[in-house]
């Protein structure tokens, strides 16, 4: 049962690092909100699963996918300068008229993938057991490239830039980064992320859904929050970044695939991952506090004796 929950987890969760890495960079490294990963996420799913369904590669679906989802971050970007509205806007916006856009890609509500086609397909004769080992191997390659890709990226000196703007915009623009073109490489790289999250989930479930990126952002906020409640990232630690996210995607998902097999019926789904993000605000806003006090109070409670022995040759 544990080895099966685990598994579960791992084919359902890694399709989702890369959206959730979307989301840090927007909500953490730039302190905004951007909904259009929402429809991002559908869309580079409904692309993935027309071109594979047209006989196109899968790696080369997934590559389509992530480019068509990475213009609608600039398409974003474009209507927050063009009509001065705050990236909140843009984004509900955006999310909302992708949905018809999704559906005009797929020509219809839900478009099903044949196994054969997709990454996974060498996996389709091996047993239940060792076909979902082989596939969560595949997508944590996958995951490992698009996040250390990320990472890198944060290492240069644009990444810097980025980084640098999200904490104060005021000082970067003083030392003359451009905060605007800064803002169109994010979300361009968010939303990019956020269509390789579509992709990868459409080959591991085998359909795509107009609805399939509904709740994305919010539930990617509540994985962040228990990433880093875990993993308790700074801004200049790239790794550590890295592993907030990949942990809380994993840990939020984890959640949600023991709720289902302890019995969850289904339909209750959306109810789980809103107490979820409840949990997971609360620990943030309560659970840090507390433990950073007793952390704090645990040394002057010890033993004076304790604290200031030196270790004995017998002790070592």
């Amino acid at each position: 049962m544990t080895i099966r929950i685990l598994l579960d987890t791992l084919v359902t969760g890694l399709p989702l690092v890369p959206a959730v890495l979307a989301i840090y960079l927007v909500f953490r490294i730039r302190d905004d909100f951007d909904l259009t990963v929402d429809g991002s996420l559908a869309l580079g799913g409904a692309v993935t699963a027309v071109t594979v369904v047209a006989g196109w590669p899968p790696l080369a679906a997934l590559a389509v996918a992530v480019l068509v989802a990475a213009a609608m971050g600039a398409v974003t970007a474009g209507l927050h300068f063009a009509f001065r509205i705050p990236v909140l806007l843009a984004g509900l916006v955006m999310s909302i008229g992708l949905f018809s856009v999704t559906l005009h890609v797929l020509g219809q509500p839900t478009v099903g993938v044949d196994f054969t086609d997709t990454l996974f397909a060498p996996f389709l004769d091996l047993p239940s057991r060792t076909a979902d080992t082989a596939t969560s191997a595949t997508l944590a390659a996958i995951v490992v490239l698009a996040v250390g890709a990320v990472a890198l990226f944060l290492r240069t000196e644009i990444g810097l830039a980025l980084r640098a703007t999200g904490v104060n915009a005021v000082m970067a623009r003083s030392h003359g980064v451009n905060d605007r073109r800064l803002l169109v490489v994010s979300l361009i790289l968010a939303n990019g992320l956020a269509g390789l999250s579509g992709a990868l989930v459409v080959q591991t479930q085998g359909f795509a859904d107009v609805n399939m990126g509904t709740g994305t952002f919010v539930a990617g906020i509540g994985a962040v929050l228990l990433g880093e409640l875990l993993v308790r990232p700074t801004g200049s630690r790239i790794l550590r970044i890295a592993l907030c996210v990949v942990v809380g995607a994993l840990c939020y998902r984890l959640i949600l695939v023991g709720a289902l097999r302890l019995g969850l019926p289904a339909a209750d789904l959306r109810g789980a991952t809103a107490v979820t993000l409840l949990a997971a605000v609360a620990a943030q806003r309560w659970g840090r506090p507390l433990f950073g006090r007793i952390g704090r109070a645990l040394p002057s409670r010890l033993p004076a004796r304790s604290r200031d022995r030196a270790p004995s040759a017998e002790g070592i």
